[in-house]
């Protein structure tokens, strides 16, 4: 017979659900009764003949049968799965046993712990007295996997000691790197002199106004340099003061090149979700351990209580990271004059990292509206220079051909008999 690929309620289930639909489809008579000899005819295993067998005596052989205890579209999922790792399914429950992580890898792993066995296909295969070789190659997976003990808890903390070894490494940087970008624009000399500047400038151009006699601004502040324009086309007061600043003194905007990178490198990071990605992780750490403690494996006990202490011993050290880089931001607000109640130290430094690029935009916007400049005044004076050659050529083209007429004149007067006067000169001569 074929088989109904139902998924099969456990009793305990049943037990436990008081008042269930089966509990009333078991009371209710039978209105219909099944012809089940017609059931058996309709549904059960075809036979298949041999193809080179010529005699119509020789016995027939049955298809090979595949029993499946799992729904088909599992099935399917499972074997997909199964056909990444090319190994028997005994060579991968040893695999999972062993806790060998390399020959797994994450990406199975993590596939592996979505495709765990539930309760009532474990009960299905554990109580399965047939022919085992016939059972679906899932079905046979399963049954491998069943054998080993706390298979789930050995994946789960597989995929932990995959997962932790990254995670620890990129927060211990993240932390180094918001350590270096907090102490770096405390310490810096050159931003304090540029600020310095901003003021002078910024209190001349307030002054007798409420924003005058200031002695210090929110850094914010600095963003609202591009907000003031000047009488010049495109330009700013930041670009002005970035092109003073390139002309008396470019030492002071060193802060720029050396502040940037690091605020690039954490622009995209967040120090709250950084801290909720640790919780989690401590969270999934402490579930583990409870769950090792819990364990009937002593074996798994003995060789994963190393690994669990000296993860524990990490996430505290990162804990402490942590909670030196929130001293930090404490001390950058203070610093800065911030509301520490509400001062959040990831927009502070992307607030600064946009003035940064400010800067370096004024700076290219000045370098290439000098070069234009001095492109303009280059061709304006070549049109001058042309201009003026131009005028002299035609000044002289003019008086030679005077001197020309004058001479034609005369020579004209004289073959006509015209006596020409004598000059003063020649009077005088004579």
């Amino acid at each position: 017979m074929k088989i109904y690929n139902w998924t099969k309620i456990q009793d305990r289930t049943l037990r436990t659900s008081a008042g269930n639909v089966w509990e009333k489809v078991s009371a209710l008579s039978d209105r219909i009764h099944p012809d089940f000899h017609a059931v058996e005819e309709m549904f059960s295993q075809k036979t298949v003949s041999h193809a080179n067998d010529m005699s119509d005596s020789a016995p027939m052989k049955k298809k090979s049968e595949v029993i499946s205890l799992l729904d088909s579209k599992r099935s399917m999922n499972i074997n997909i799965f199964l056909k990444q790792f090319k190994r028997a399914n005994s060579e991968i429950a040893s695999l999972i046993s062993a806790g060998d992580t390399q020959q797994l890898g994450q990406e199975k792993l993590v596939l592996l712990q979505k495709i765990m066995p539930q309760p009532d296909e474990v009960e299905a295969i554990s109580r399965f007295e047939g022919d085992e070789t016939k059972l679906g190659n899932a079905e046979q997976f399963f049954k491998e996997l069943i054998k080993v003990g706390d298979y789930k808890l050995r994946v789960n903390i597989m995929i932990l000691n995959i997962d932790f070894v990254s995670t620890a490494a990129e927060m211990r940087a993240t932390l180094n790197d918001y350590k270096s970008a907090i102490e770096t624009t405390i310490s810096s000399i050159s931003l304090e002199q540029f600020l310095r500047l901003v003021l002078r400038i910024g209190n001349f151009m307030n002054k007798g106004r409420y924003a005058g006699n200031a002695a210090g601004f929110r850094l914010c502040s600095l963003s609202k340099l591009t907000d003031t324009k000047s009488n010049r086309s495109r330009v700013t007061l930041l670009h002005y003061i970035v092109e003073e600043v390139y002309k008396q003194d470019e030492a002071m905007l060193t802060f720029v090149e050396k502040l940037q990178p690091l605020l690039l490198s954490i622009s995209r990071k967040s120090l709250d979700n950084l801290e909720s990605e640790l919780n989690v992780t401590k969270g999934s750490v402490s579930t583990i351990s409870k769950a090792i403690k819990q364990s009937k494996e002593e074996l798994i006990k003995e060789k994963y209580k190393d690994f669990i202490a000296d993860v524990t011993n990490q996430l505290k050290e990162i804990y402490h990271q942590l909670d030196e880089v929130k001293n930090q931001s404490k001390k950058l607000a203070k610093f800065f004059c911030e509301d520490e109640k509400t001062f959040s130290v990831d927009e502070f430094l992307l607030e600064l990292l946009t003035f940064l690029e400010k800067c370096e935009q004024a700076h290219t916007d000045n370098v290439r509206r000098k070069e234009l400049e001095e492109k303009n005044a280059k061709r304006k004076r070549e049109r001058e220079e042309a201009s003026k050659k131009k005028t002299a050529k035609k000044q002289s083209k003019r008086e030679s051909e005077g001197e020309v007429d004058l001479v034609e004149m005369l020579l004209g007067e004289i073959k006509n008999g015209k006596t020409l006067r004598r000059t003063r000169r020649t009077e005088r001569a004579n």
